[in-house]
C-alpha cells in the first residue's frame, strides 16, 4: 500500500513504514505528508529488527520523526502517533531512533492530552525512562484524566512492564479500567493475583466475571485457587462453563484434574456416552410440549454460553462458524453439533494451545504469525504475544467448541437454547440480571443494529462519525428492550453546532428511522426532552449552561413508569410526567442530517428498575 493510493503525488524523500501506520495517515493526512516532502511504502518489520539487533538506528523512524518534528497541527500528530504505536503492536522495545528525545520534549507539552499520551507510549517503547516513570505516575493518580491513564495502561502493558501487577491488583477496585486489568493480570505470574480477583469475583458484571474466570485458568497457580473457592461456593460451580474447564485441562495438573472431578465431574468421551447424552438432552427438549422454550430467555442462554465464539442473525462472535444458514431446523444436528463437537471439525477451526516461559497457558485459534510475534484468538480475546516469550505450540484435533456446553444448564434452559437457535429470525433481547450487561461490551457492536460506515467502536467508545455531512438522520440502535430504567454515559459532540441524541423507549420503524424519546445533544437543544415521529418537543428548556462544548459530558436518563428525570453534568433539566408516553422500547443513538459531525458515547452505566431520582446530582 502507497501513499499515492491515497491520491497523493510522489514527493522527494521515500520513508519504509507497516501497513498499519500507512492506514492510519492515508486521506488528508497523506497530503499533508506530501507537502513536508515524505512518502511512504511497506516494510517488515525484519528490516527493523535486522538494523536494531545490529545496533544501528532505523533511518526510516528518524524520517518520521523530523516530520513530527515540522507541524504543531496536534490532529495531524495524533494519527501520525496512533499509526506509530499500532506500528509497534506485539513489540516490546525498539531503539530509539534519532531526535525522538527532542520531540519526545515538545509533545510532551502539547495541549492535546491524547497526543502526550501517545508520544508517551511510544517513548516508552524506545526505552525512556523518563516515560516509564510519569505513566507509571499516571496510572496509579485516581484522580487523572480516565482516558491518561487508559493510555497509561496500554503503553506499559505494551513493553510488559516487570512491575505493573500490584497496580493491576489496586485496578480492580477501579471499574472503568477493571476488565482491562482483568484480561492483563493472566500476563503476569503473580501469586497475589487469585486472591485479589476472588476478593471482588460477587460484585462483578457477567462480563468481567468471565474475564477474571479466564485469567484465573490462565496458570496453574492461579488456578488452584479458583478450584477451592468453587469448593467453598465463593465462586458458582455453573460460572465454570464448558470452554473454561477445557483451558483447565489444559494445564495438565493431575492435582487440578482431582479437583475438577470434584466439582464438575467425569469428562465422557466414547461414542456411547456421547449417544446416550443426545438421547438425554433429545427428551429433556420434548418434555416441554409443543412450544418447549421462550426464544427471548433462550437469546439470553445463547449470549452467555454461545456468542462469544458464534455469530446468529449477525450478532456474535468470529471464533467459530456463523450460525445463521447452518440447519439449525433440525434438533438431531443441532443436539450432535453440541454434544459432540469433535465429530467433524473444519481445520480453520481446530484449537491450539500455547504456553509461554512464565508458565502461561492460552488456548485458542492461531492465526496471523510472522517471525516477531503470534496472534491467538480466545473466545474472550485476541492476543499478540511476542515470539521471544512463546514456549510452544501445539495444535490440537479438537475444535476450540468445548464439550460439556449443557452440562450446566438448568433443563428449562436447555429448552429455551433450543428452541431459539431453531427460530427463523432474531428474538428480541430482553433487559434483565442475566443480559443487562450485553448492552454495550466497548470492544464492537454486538447487539447493535447500524448503518455500515457511519458508526463504529473505538477505544472503547462508541462513535458515530460523517466526513460529507448526512442528508438524512442516521441512529445506531440496541437490540436490548427495557422498561424503567437509568442510563449514565458520557457524550462528546464535535462540532457543538452539530446534533445528536440518545433516544430511549423507543421503536423502530419499518423504513429503518426510530419513533419515541430523545434526550437532545447540540448547541441549543443540549437537555431537551424531544419525540422523535411523535408530539416533537416535550420539554423546551435548554441545559446548554451546563454542558462543555467539545468536551465530555455526563447524560443521566431516568425512566420509571410515566416520569422522566434527566441531567446534564450533574445538573437537572427534563422533569416531566406524562401518561402518553411509551413504557418500553430500546435506545438508540443518533446522528443528526446536516454537515461533517462527530458524536462519541462512553462509559455507559444501565441500572434497571432504579428508584426515580437523578444519581450525578451535586
Amino acid at each position: 500500500m502507497k501513499i499515492s493510493d491515497c491520491n497523493a503525488s510522489l514527493p522527494m524523500s521515500v520513508l519504509f513504514l507497516n501497513d498499519s501506520v500507512i492506514r492510519s495517515i492515508c486521506g488528508s493526512l497523506a497530503n499533508r505528508l506530501a507537502i513536508l516532502g515524505v512518502a511512504m511504502l511497506p516494510f517488515s518489520f525484519a528490516q527493523i529488527e535486522a538494523q536494531t539487533a545490529a545496533g544501528a538506528n532505523n533511518e526510516s523512524l528518524a524520517a518520521l520523526v523530523q516530520v513530527l518534528a515540522q507541524t504543531e497541527d496536534a490532529a495531524f500528530q495524533r494519527d501520525v502517533l496512533k499509526g506509530m504505536n499500532d506500528a509497534f503492536k506485539g513489540v516490546r522495545q525498539v531503539t530509539m531512533p534519532d531526535g525522538w528525545e527532542q520531540v519526545e520534549r515538545n509533545l510532551e507539552t502539547s495541549g492535546d492530552s491524547e497526543v502526550r499520551a501517545l508520544a508517551q507510549s511510544l517513548s516508552l517503547t524506545f526505552g525512556s525512562q523518563r516515560a516509564l516513570a510519569d505513566l507509571r505516575k499516571t496510572l496509579a493518580d485516581s484522580s487523572a484524566n480516565l482516558e491518561a491513564r487508559r493510555l497509561a495502561l496500554d503503553a506499559l502493558l505494551g513493553i510488559r512492564d516487570s512491575g505493573l501487577a500490584p497496580a493491576l491488583q489496586m485496578l480492580l477496585r477501579t471499574p472503568e479500567l477493571r476488565r482491562q486489568a482483568l484480561r492483563a493480570l493472566a500476563s503476569y505470574d503473580d501469586r497475589t493475583t487469585p486472591q485479589a480477583i476472588l476478593e471482588v469475583y460477587a460484585e462483578l458484571p457477567a462480563v468481567e466475571k468471565r474475564d477474571a474466570l479466564n485469567t484465573l485458568s490462565s496458570r496453574v497457580a492461579f488456578a488452584k485457587p479458583l478450584l477451592a473457592a468453587v469448593g467453598d461456593g465463593k465462586v458458582p460451580p455453573r460460572d465454570l462453563t464448558a470452554d473454561l474447564i477445557r483451558q483447565l485441562r489444559n494445564l495438565e495438573s493431575e492435582a487440578l484434574d482431582r479437583e475438577l472431578v470434584k466439582v464438575w465431574g467425569v469428562a465422557r468421551e466414547s461414542s456411547a456416552d456421547k449417544q446416550r447424552e443426545i438421547a438425554k438432552y433429545r427428551q429433556v427438549f420434548r418434555a416441554g410440549g409443543s412450544t418447549p422454550g421462550d426464544a427471548a430467555r433462550g437469546r439470553g442462554v445463547f449470549a452467555r454460553a454461545c456468542a462469544q465464539c458464534h455469530t446468529l442473525f449477525g450478532t456474535g462472535g468470529k471464533v467459530g462458524p456463523d450460525l445463521t444458514g447452518s440447519n439449525r431446523g433440525d434438533l438431531d444436528y443441532i443436539l450432535e453439533n453440541m454434544v459432540d463437537p469433535n465429530a467433524v471439525i473444519p481445520n480453520e477451526y481446530r484449537s491450539s494451545t500455547l504456553e509461554t516461559k512464565d508458565a502461561r497457558v492460552i488456548t485458542g485459534i492461531v492465526g496471523q504469525q510472522d517471525a516477531q510475534s503470534v496472534t491467538i484468538t480466545t473466545a474472550n480475546e485476541a492476543l499478540t504475544i511476542p515470539r521471544d516469550e512463546i514456549e510452544s505450540i501445539n495444535s490440537s484435533e479438537i475444535s476450540m467448541m468445548p464439550e460439556g456446553l449443557l452440562a450446566n444448564l438448568a433443563d428449562q434452559e436447555i429448552r429455551d437454547l433450543i428452541y431459539y437457535l431453531t427460530r427463523p429470525g432474531q428474538a428480541p433481547l430482553i433487559a434483565g440480571p442475566d443480559t443487562i450487561d450485553l448492552f454495550f461490551n466497548g470492544v464492537d457492536l454486538t447487539n447493535w443494529d447500524t448503518t455500515p460506515g457511519i458508526w463504529k467502536v473505538e477505544n472503547g467508545e462508541l462513535v458515530g462519525f460523517t466526513r460529507t455531512g448526512l442528508e438524512q438522520n442516521d441512529w445506531i440502535k440496541s437490540q436490548m428492550e427495557m422498561g424503567d430504567f437509568r442510563l449514565i454515559c458520557s457524550v462528546k459532540l464535535n462540532p457543538n453546532t452539530g446534533n445528536s441524541g440518545i433516544q430511549f423507549r423507543s421503536l423502530v420503524l419499518p423504513e429503518g428511522e426510530v419513533k419515541g424519546y430523545q434526550a437532545d445533544i447540540g448547541a441549543e437543544w443540549w437537555g431537551k426532552l424531544y419525540e422523535e415521529h411523535g408530539r416533537e418537543i416535550l420539554w423546551n428548556k435548554s441545559g446548554d449552561e451546563h454542558v462543555k462544548p467539545g468536551d465530555w459530558n455526563t447524560y443521566e436518563i431516568v425512566a420509571v413508569g410515566n416520569q422522566i428525570l434527566t441531567a446534564i453534568n450533574g445538573k437537572p433539566c427534563v422533569n416531566l410526567t406524562d401518561p402518553f408516553g411509551a413504557q418500553r422500547g430500546i435506545i438508540a443513538l443518533q446522528l443528526h442530517a446536516g454537515g461533517p459531525m462527530e458524536v462519541r458515547f462512553k462509559d455507559f452505566k444501565l441500572e434497571l428498575n432504579p428508584v426515580l431520582t437523578i444519581k450525578t446530582a451535586r
